[in-house]
């Protein structure tokens, strides 16, 4: 009697051991296909990173080189602004016009522009036309 109560309880020891055994491989094969999804996802993540990091050095190798060649252009327009102003100094008639606008912006007459300015007629009133405050 006591050797069927142990064999029985030996049977249940080792059903509940399997039991064990088997749930436990269970866990164990979904741990491992979840190991390897995030393994999938992690080389994806470092895929794409690797891909940003190449589009983002485009972009800074681009952006320096948009830097210098706005330099150049400022460096260009500088230089082209002084020597506009350099030739409009040295340049006398440039000076009676410039005068003559300065007088229509003040609200300067024809008649006025010629006597001061010493330009044709046609060309004060084409500069009162042109240059007049639209409050005038």
């Amino acid at each position: 009697m006591i050797a069927l109560i142990l064999a029985g309880a030996a049977a249940a020891v080792s059903l509940a051991a399997l039991l064990f055994a088997w749930k436990s491989r269970q866990q164990t094969q979904g741990i491992e296909r979840k190991f390897e999804a995030l393994t999938l996802l992690l080389k994806e993540a470092e895929r794409q990173r690797d891909g940003l990091r190449r589009e983002l050095n485009e972009l800074r190798s681009g952006a320096l080189g948009v830097g210098r060649k706005v330099k150049t252009i400022e460096q260009q327009l500088a230089h082209t602004q002084a020597r506009q102003d350099e030739l409009s100094h040295n340049d006398p008639d440039a000076r009676l016009y410039s005068r003559a606008m300065k007088m229509v912006e003040l609200g300067a007459g024809v008649d006025e522009i010629v006597k001061e300015c010493e330009i044709p007629m046609a060309e004060a009133q084409l500069l009162v036309t042109l240059h007049k405050s639209p409050n005038a």
